[in-house]
């Protein structure tokens, strides 16, 4: 009887001994875990959440025509309409980022004088396109053509303005369009156009 007691208390102790041996070796490896885990986020800041949004400018598709008579017998018609041309621009702002989506235009003008048509002109960037300012040019859209009727008292007056969203940077220019239908264009300098 002694002896078999004294197995069952080696058994013990050995079950015992096995169990506080499992305890450290787990201890152990959890630490090399933590870390692990601590040199992998020095190596890499946190990770942050960042939302996507896309702007449509001008949202949905955009055909527009206006008549514009002037009291010297003319009259002009514009039509503007999006081309499927579009530039893209990435802003980033206070946790998200902004993808401007720019689309392109072109302008149909038609002038009459005294009913009779003199001037009929698709105006789209290839019509003012200048080959030594390709930075500009590459990613421009046509963004206004007006009819200016206060300087159109005697010959018509179109202003038309260019948009580069990448630059940020704008060109304009006047059309001025005679009886007969000759127009002359001017590159307007200098100009601070909102």
């Amino acid at each position: 009887m002694y002896f078999k007691n004294n197995i069952k208390g080696s058994i013990k102790g050995l079950l015992v001994l096995g169990v506080v041996l499992l305890a450290i070796v787990y201890c152990s490896v959890s630490e090399v875990r933590l870390d692990k885990h601590d040199s992998f986020t020095k190596d890499f800041p946190i990770l942050r959440e960042v939302n996507l949004q896309e702007i449509e400018i001008p949202e949905g598709l955009v055909d527009i025509e206006v008549d514009t008579v002037l009291t010297n017998d003319f009259r002009i018609n514009i039509h503007n309409k999006t081309t499927d041309q579009r530039i893209y621009h990435i802003e980033n702002k206070d946790n998200r980022v902004v993808k401007n989506i720019y689309k392109g235009f072109e302008s149909d003008v038609k002038i009459f004088y005294k009913s009779q048509l003199v001037f009929d002109q698709d105006l789209s960037k290839s019509f003012f396109k200048q080959q030594q300012e390709p930075l500009f040019w590459d990613k421009a859209i046509l963004q206004t053509v007006e009819v200016d009727e206060l300087k159109s008292m005697d010959q018509p007056l179109l202003c038309v303005r260019f948009y580069n969203p990448e630059l940020d940077t704008f060109k304009a220019y006047e059309i001025r369009v005679d009886s007969k239908g000759v127009y002359a264009l001017q590159f307007i300098e200098d100009t601070k156009i909102s």
